[in-house]
């Protein structure tokens, strides 16, 4: 299972990334909702998955652009 962090970085690099749209007034949000996050993207569930499987593919290519730099 992926950490906060991750989920941020993934939805950064996602081309799939699609919000949902809350109703929460700003002083009520949370974490994942002020930031790109896939917990509040519509492609995750409740069941913490991405229902398009990317999750895994983005963290390793973002591993392998690393290991590149290195």
């Amino acid at each position: 299972m992926a950490s906060k962090e991750q989920l941020r970085k993934v939805a950064l690099y996602c081309k799939e990334y699609d919000p949902s749209r809350n109703e929460l007034t700003s002083s009520a949000r949370t974490y994942e909702d002020k930031y790109e996050n896939c917990v509040n993207c519509n492609h995750y569930n409740q069941e913490g998955r991405c229902t398009l499987n990317l999750i895994d593919p983005i963290l390793s290519s973002m591993a392998m652009e690393l290991n590149l730099k290195s």
